[in-house]
């Protein structure tokens, strides 16, 4: 049982489903005077952050229906915070307060993608590793990669995503507890003896919830239950380990960065409102020869973290030196000492452009300090339902003037906001976390909504978001579009709603919204290159190169303005000019998998260097494992160097780590067709029609090529009708649908179809050469040899018209002609066996029969049932090769493979005289 020290008001607790029996125990007043002592000496630390995590889905705060023993046994072990507060519901920001001891406006780091740590800050890490700790750090969303500082004072900083991520569907940004638990593990193998300072965050409570088995089959209904209970076990697992089980000084913090609303005041996350659903958070602390089974009542905050630790360690700070905005929580205890605790959520104003939220706690008194400011009397309501502001103007009036001197004593000065610049890949993987866009930061304060009251324009755009990773356009651009006709500035809305549009295929309308956004915003960077993307679909090249340089103006180390760059200079074929900006932009960016794959794909493929691309591109993705361009230009690099099995596997390597990537789905698909892939092309080919967002021909064309040679004529028309209902035109389209006609009996419409073709298109060879092929079929065969003849002068390296022609010169006695046609075709592609069952055939005619022998029986090696192959040879042994049980053994291999066959009585007549 948890023992209770009750050493402040009533714990404010924003529970949706709390025991009527926990609450019962809250209520209990049991006083105590008793002061906590604690040994003060160098011990090793393991701070664990639950990202997500409500502090009522957890065993020690009530919780009957999540198992999470291993946050009940830390407990029991321990001492747990009731009423604990995280300065933030955004990451980023709660915790760089966790890892600082400061507040938000102290730090600066105020939204997550926007800022990063400064340097001249002093983490836990860096005061640690001074004293001599070896220092290690395991995160699991990209919210906390190096680029946002964090790092610093870690020897070594894990933010390696890849492992682990396959069970994610959509590949979202994050690692599961089990491959964070597993590098955490590594690290502490290599050890030995030595102190330690590590930190191991935990993500997997984050929407949107995937729980692996068993626990989203236990969790069927409430799978951010099952997350919980799956990071608890995990966690129990890095437990085990020798250096955290067997440790004798050792202390141990579990803390959340922040909660989730799950609905509550029509929120469904997180990071917008300033309720305690999403500030009041978990904490658990073990220390050795520390208190056991207490629940601490008093108020804390995460910015009491760090002063606790260094506390206990021996290292704390002077009383009131200045050095951190929290305290030990001892002192707190001991001296029994109440400051107010501040929180606050910037998200909005960053996101939005709606207003920020301040918030200041006092006893059992919160005040939200808003629009339409709130108060909250959390001794009588908990869940903040009724906002007492109006009513209570004494206790509104007293907070409001403590946050404001609060502030003013805090500094909270604009330039210690250090900004980061974000390339679209670290833009692309917060915006799939729900967490960035672009807000109208330029409105006037007075003309800021407040959260709150556009609640539900915010669960608009998740919406909406949501209908762009499933690819539901035209959804999306309804719902962003209702939420511009509430709120007709949100900058937010507007890209959006021009990305909708692009992808749609809505060009001008989408540049409409870019230039009104730019209209709100003109010094954003961002939207002058989004609109350079839409100038440069419209085939304006000139002016998305101002537009970009105009980016470039604005923030001068824009990595994403400079490639976009490159690829406009390239596209105008400026090409010294591409190499001068992607100098430039290695200069400052050096090593860079994006712009590896960009120098890959924009000079060394170009220019025929494939080595230099080849290893250039397996830099990048060894540096990325989920860099999707560099899987596609790799591939590309391998089948142009005739390597065309490493260029399967590469390709299916990229679909292993994205695989709703539609091109990666259209190169493999095309690949195989064309290298007689059987099913696994046309699946791949489906895929890449399924999952484009533009009409790709090519695609069409080749899946109805693949039905076509598999019999399924009806539906192989089927595509190339779809082709030419949007160009009538399209020679490829009409190729093929001429054979399906042919195939289909409808030989007159086929060859009127070809004729056509050639008369609009007349370099067209596949037209030519399947003239070709129909005339050999209708054994017209000057009519084949002068089509084929037609088809090899536009394209040379046709093997199939090399075979037409030698079948025509054949049949028309030329000979020696018709062997050296076969003879080029398979030097084209010697596996190509019609020519070589031609060559075969036409030298058994000849009197050559042993060279025939070789050739037919690679044949037969190559299709081993086909019934003409096995006549051949049966005729060839049975006669001058005079080898009577090879004749007998194809003969009667031909009659069982075909015994209605036209020559049947001819090969039983050819038996019986052996």
């Amino acid at each position: 049982m948890l023992r209770r020290v009750v050493l402040g008001g009533l714990i404010a607790v924003a529970a949706v489903v709390v025991a009527a029996a926990l609450w019962d125990w809250l209520r209990t007043e049991e006083e105590t005077t008793s002061v906590l002592e604690v040994p003060r000496r160098a011990r090793s630390v393991l701070l664990i952050t639950l990202d997500t995590t409500r502090a009522d889905r957890l065993q020690p705060y009530g919780a009957r229906d999540v198992a999470t023993p291993t946050m009940q046994r830390l407990a029991e072990q321990g001492l747990i915070f009731r009423r604990a507060y995280s300065v933030s519901p955004i990451t980023l920001v709660a915790h760089t307060s966790i890892l600082t001891g400061l507040y938000p406006p102290q730090h600066g780091v105020r939204n997550n993608g926007t800022h990063y740590v400064p340097e001249d800050l002093d983490t836990l890490a860096e005061i640690l590793a001074d004293e001599g700790y070896r220092t290690g750090a395991f995160v699991s969303a990209a919210v906390l990669e190096k680029r946002y500082g964090l790092n610093q004072g870690f020897e070594f900083y894990d933010d390696d995503l890849a492992a682990g991520r396959e069970r994610h569907p959509r590949m979202v940004p994050d690692r599961p507890a089990e491959a964070t638990v597993s590098s955490a593990l590594a690290w502490l193998d290599g050890l030995e003896n030595d102190r330690f300072f590590a930190w191991v965050h935990f993500y997997d409570p984050h929407a949107a919830y995937s729980p692996p088995p068993p626990y989203r089959d236990r969790y069927r209904e409430r799978l951010y239950d099952g997350e919980i209970a799956y990071m608890d076990a995990e966690i129990g697992r890095l437990l085990q380990h020798p250096r955290l089980a067997d440790d004798q000084d050792l202390l141990i913090l579990v803390l959340g960065d922040h909660g989730e609303s799950l609905g509550e005041h029509g929120e469904q996350t997180h990071a917008i409102l300033a309720y305690d659903s999403t500030l009041w958070i978990p904490w658990i602390l073990r220390v050795t020869d520390g208190p056991t089974g207490l629940a601490v009542k008093e108020p804390v905050s995460q910015v009491d973290v760090v002063p606790t630790v260094l506390d206990l360690l021996g290292l704390a700070k002077p009383a009131g030196d200045g050095s951190f905005a929290g305290r030990s929580v001892f002192e707190r205890l001991n001296a029994n000492v109440r400051d107010g605790l501040y929180s606050e959520t910037y998200l909005p104003y960053y996101t939005y452009g709606w207003a920020k939220l301040k918030v200041l706690r006092r006893g059992d008194w919160k005040y939200i300090d808003a629009p339409t400011p709130e108060l909250y009397d959390l001794h009588r309501d908990p869940h903040e339902l009724t906002n007492l502001h109006q009513r209570r103007p004494s206790p509104a009036h007293d907070l409001a003037r403590d946050l404001e001197e609060l502030l003013t004593r805090l500094g909270g000065d604009p330039e210690r906001e250090t900004a980061l610049e974000l390339d679209s890949e670290a833009a692309d993987k917060l915006r799939s976390l729900g967490y960035l866009s672009v807000g109208n930061v330029s409105r006037p304060d007075g003309d800021r909504p407040d959260p709150k009251d556009a609640i539900d324009l915010h669960v608009g755009l998740e919406r909406a978001r949501s209908f762009l990773r499933d690819r539901l356009y035209r959804q999306a651009v309804r719902q962003l579009r209702a939420v511009l006709e509430r709120d007709p500035n949100n900058l937010a809305a507007l890209t959006d709603l021009a990305t909708a549009l692009e992808l749609e295929g809505e060009i001008e309308e989408g540049r409409a919204a870019v230039e009104k956004a730019l209209g709100i915003d003109p010094a954003n960077p961002r939207l002058h290159l989004q609109l350079a993307a839409f100038e440069s679909r419209r085939g304006q090249q000139e002016q998305s190169l101002k537009l970009v340089d105009r980016a470039l103006e604005l923030d001068p180390r824009s990595l994403e303005a400079q490639m976009q760059k490159a690829n406009y200079l390239s596209q105008m074929q400026r090409f010294e000019d591409v190499r001068a900006v992607l100098e430039e932009a290695s200069e400052a960016h050096g090593g860079h998998p994006r712009l590896d794959a960009q120098w890959a794909r924009l000079v060394e493929i170009r220019e025929g260097d494939l080595d230099a691309a080849e290893a250039r591109l397996r830099r990048a993705l060894e540096a990325d494992p989920f860099l999707v361009i560099a899987y596609r230009l790799l591939g590309e690099v391998l089948v142009r160097s005739g390597r065309f099995e490493e260029g399967f596997e590469v390709y299916r390597q990229g679909l292993e780590r994205a695989p709703d990537d539609a091109e990666l789905h259209a190169r493999l698909g095309l690949l195989l067709a064309e290298r007689g892939g059987g099913a696994e092309a046309e699946r791949h080919l489906g895929e890449a029609i399924r999952l484009s967002g533009d009409f790709r021909a090519d695609l069409h064309v080749a899946r109805g090529a693949w039905l076509a040679e598999n019999g399924r004529f009806e539906e192989a028309e089927n595509e190339y009708r779809r082709v030419l209902q949007e160009d009538p035109r399209h020679p490829d389209a009409r190729n093929n649908h001429a054979i399906a006609l042919y195939r289909t009996g409808k030989a007159d419409e086929a060859i009127r179809v070809l004729e056509e073709i050639v008369a609009e298109f007349p370099r067209h060879a596949d037209s030519h050469n399947n003239l070709a092929a129909i005339a050999v079929d209708r054994q017209d065969w000057p009519a084949a040899e002068q089509n084929a003849r037609r088809a090899l002068a536009i394209a040379p390296g046709l093997t199939e018209g090399w075979n037409n022609l030698g079948i025509g010169l054949d049949e028309q006695g030329k000979r020696v002609e018709a062997e050296a046609a076969y003879r080029q075709a398979l030097e084209l592609n010697e596996g190509y066996w019609p020519a070589r069952f031609n060559l075969g055939a036409l030298l058994r005619k000849s009197g050559r029969a042993s060279e025939a022998g070789v050739e037919l029986e690679q044949v037969i090696a190559a299709v081993p049932n086909h019934p003409d192959v096995h006549f051949e040879l049966g005729e060839l042994y049975r006669g001058p090769l005079a080898d009577g049980e090879r004749a007998r053994a194809h003969l009667n291999a031909f009659l069982r493979i075909a015994p209605g066959h036209p020559r049947a009585a001819e090969a039983r007549r050819l038996l019986s005289g052996l």
